[in-house]
């Protein structure tokens, strides 16, 4: 069975795992002082089964430097007993109370029996050609065999744990902890066993025909499991059941070398969580005031357009109807003065009533003239309208960047600004991933050709932890990808948000095309067309221009063609049949003419009047329509939000949290191994380390060999002594 070889290569190999864990330094030899290591190794016995017989503690105090030291070492005082000697020890409190003299070095030993729960828990199962034996079932038959462990490490409890949620605030979740371990299991099958074959060990031949297995343990998540199960199948003859040894340790995932990259990468992927979720809801706020300034556009083109209906009804229920009750006048007048024209015997004695109608008459123009004035007035909430959506809608300075404030124009130049870059900081995420990605397969390349030359079981290890961390770099890369197109289609549809409101906003507007803004605010001298509001002060202007121009003035005559100048022609002409019935028939000619001038002027007041009703109309239509359009842009931009970047800052949170609580639970696991890795704890100032070596029995029909159990002793103590010398070299 050549036990005891397997039992000493088992403990040896924990050197190299004790020494990687050691990652704090020995207390500092200064001249007069000792420095202290203290090595707690934990011999437990099981059953075939995987049940525990015995287990004691080894505990090793490595003494160096110059002076003497009182060391107070915690250790079970059950069983204990003095390996150096015949003399016993002072308990003080559950520890040994030991004052030493230390020239150079010096090295204290003790044993004692292991009362507390061990940290692992192994159960064996077995199979002979097909169905379940016990293990003794197996000695001395032919047939399959197929040996099957189970180890999981029993540290594991719940505990709060903190990370940033991406909000700048830190959140707490449940998880489950443990202290972290890691090991392997040997054990060297005799020759009689053939075909042998494992999915989990390293297997190499031991030089006598028999097979040297080696199975590696990661026991603590995310980067492992806290249950690792393992075996292998082989056909053997008189068959035995191998024993095997169990070796294992605590250890840092964030100091210890095999691990630090991948708790790296966990701690990578919660921060790009956290900054994904900061970027969308700073999105996610600016489309929000997007909403806000399309609500205040919405109630500026609101009150442009009652401002607008105000004017059409003015001008189609007063002004236009009023020029058309003129000219039908002023066609009867024309006609009435041609038949006094012909009758102007009967009519010279009822020219003195003709004069002073005329006079009312040009009473009432006069009023008309000073009414028709105030009409600029009654434009001025058109004006106050359109000079509140300017507002609303924001301006440039003088370098062409748009104005901050609370503006429709800066709001959606400020999300398009934080979309761009956002969308331009998404591939790094995906590169990111990409580069860890690399790197890990690097290192899986590279610690191939290690395995393949050095046969080292514990570089396999790391090989295959490394090839589980590999797996969730597709994941990150899916994700930032899908991210970053969203963000450039987002960044699109921003961009022509913000030429439609102005065209000057952005290189990438047309400036053929005029936005909102412009549409607005133009002139004919700046920009080659009027706006809105330089289009309702010459809708204004036109109508009094128009209807005074037909008035005229006080002093106006026949030659000013002006309704004013016609009515005063009248009036000479009335007064000049007053002063002699000789000249009747010339006024009469006269005051038709000025009849003829007033018809005329009465139909181009009623035309112009019925052009401005009509673009009135047209206008007030217009601002309906735009007035009706803008609620699509609120509910468009609230739409985005809740579709869009509400979706993204849910996201980002999902990930900050799922790499968030794994990490913590990384750097928990880190806390327990350093408060909780030694079995019974180590001297004040003391640099300590503990190991498990846990032996599973064979079955051969012969019982226990008591000599390779001497030995393994032996190699535990050897193992002690080559700890203390190697932490003190790294550590001096």
């Amino acid at each position: 069975m050549r036990r005891p070889t397997a039992t000493s290569l088992c403990a040896l190999a924990l050197v190299p795992l004790l020494v990687g864990t050691t990652g704090g330094a020995a207390i500092a030899a200064d001249p007069g002082d000792v420095s202290v290591t203290n090595t707690e190794t934990v011999q437990a016995r099981l059953n075939a089964n995987g049940g525990l017989v015995k287990a004691r503690v080894y505990e090793q105090l490595d003494l160096s430097g110059h002076g003497s030291a009182t060391i107070t070492n915690p250790v079970s005082t059950s069983g204990l007993r003095n390996l150096d000697g015949f003399g016993g020890y002072t308990v003080k409190n559950g520890a040994v109370v030991t004052t030493v003299d230390v020239d150079g070095e010096r090295r204290l030993r003790s044993v004692s029996d292991y009362k507390e729960d061990l940290p692992l828990q192994v159960a064996v199962s077995y199979l002979f050609d097909g169905k379940p034996v016990e293990p003794g079932a197996v000695v001395g038959r032919t047939g399959e065999l197929t040996v099957r462990y189970t180890v999981k490490n029993v540290t594991g409890k719940q505990q709060d744990v903190q990370y940033d949620d991406g909000s700048g605030a830190k959140a707490t979740a449940k998880a489950e902890t443990v202290v972290p371990m890691i090991g392997s299991l040997t054990t060297t099958l005799p020759s009689s066993f053939t075909e042998v074959r494992s999915d989990e060990a390293a297997m190499a031949g031991d030089g006598h025909g028999g097979t040297l297995m080696t199975f590696q343990m990661t026991l603590f998540p995310p980067i492992g499991s806290a249950t690792a199960e393992f075996g292998y199948t082989a056909h053997v003859s008189k068959g035995v059941v191998p024993p095997a040894t169990l070796t294992s340790l605590p250890v840092s995932p964030l100091d210890f070398p095999s691990y630090k990259a991948g708790s790296a990468s966990y701690q990578s992927g919660a921060n790009s969580g956290v900054d994904l979720t900061s970027g969308a809801v700073q999105i996610d706020s600016n489309l929000l005031l997007l909403r806000d300034g399309a609500s205040e556009l919405l109630a500026g083109l609101l009150q442009l357009r009652d401002g607008a209906n105000q004017l059409s009804d003015g001008l189609n229920g007063e002004a236009a109807p009023g020029a058309a009750q003129l000219a039908d006048g002023s066609r009867k007048l024309s006609s009435g003065l041609a038949e006094a024209n012909a009758k102007a015997p009967q009519l010279i004695a009822g020219l003195t009533q003709v004069d002073g109608g005329l006079a009312m008459v040009d009473s009432g123009l006069a009023k008309m003239y000073t009414d028709i004035g105030g009409l600029p007035e009654a434009a001025k909430p058109l004006h106050a309208g359109i000079a509140r959506l300017r507002d609303s809608i924001g301006s440039f300075d003088q370098s062409g960047a748009v104005v901050p404030g609370k503006t429709l124009l800066y709001g959606v130049d400020s999300l398009r600004a934080t979309v761009k870059t956002s969308a331009a900081q998404a591939p790094g995420l995906a590169a990111a991933a990409s580069a860890v990605d690399g790197g890990v397969a690097n290192a899986i390349e590279q610690l191939s050709h290690v395995t393949s030359s050095d046969n080292d079981t514990a570089l396999t290890e790391a090989k295959n932890a490394l090839t589980g961390i590999k797996g969730y770099a597709p994941v990150v890369k899916a994700g930032t990808a899908q991210t970053s197109t969203d963000l450039t289609a987002a960044l699109g549809v921003l961009i022509g948000v913000e030429c439609g409101l102005s065209s000057k906003a952005l290189q990438e507007c047309r400036k053929d095309t005029p936005g909102l803004l412009e549409g607005l605010t133009a002139t004919k001298k700046v920009d080659g067309f009027d706006g809105v509001d330089a289009g309702v002060d010459q809708l204004v202007g036109g109508v009094i221009s128009k209807v005074q121009g037909g008035v005229g003035g006080a002093t106006d005559t026949q030659a000013s063609n002006t309704l004013r100048g016609g009515v005063h022609s009248l009036q000479g002409g009335v007064a000049q049949l007053n002063a002699g019935g000789k000249t009747l028939q010339s006024g009469l000619g006269q005051l038709g003419a000025g009849a003829s001038q007033l018809d005329k002027g009465a139909h181009d007041l009623a035309s112009g009047l019925k052009d401005a009703a009509d673009g009135s109309t047209q206008l007030a239509d217009g601002l309906a329509t735009a007035a009706d359009g803008a609620p699509g842009l609120v509910d468009g931009a609230q739409q985005l939000s809740d579709q869009g970047t509400s979706q993204l800052v849910e996201s980002g949170e999902e990930t900050a949290a799922d790499y968030g609580v794994k990490y913590a639970v990384l750097q928990a696991g880190a806390e327990r191994a350093s408060t909780e890795g030694m079995a019974y704890g180590a001297p004040d100032g003391a640099v300590g380390a503990t190991a498990y070596s846990i032996e599973i029995a064979g079955v051969d029909g012969e019982g226990v060999n008591a000599t390779g159990r001497g030995l393994a002793a032996v190699a535990l103590f050897a193992l002690g002594a080559g700890i203390a010398t190697v932490v003190r070299r790294r550590l001096v």
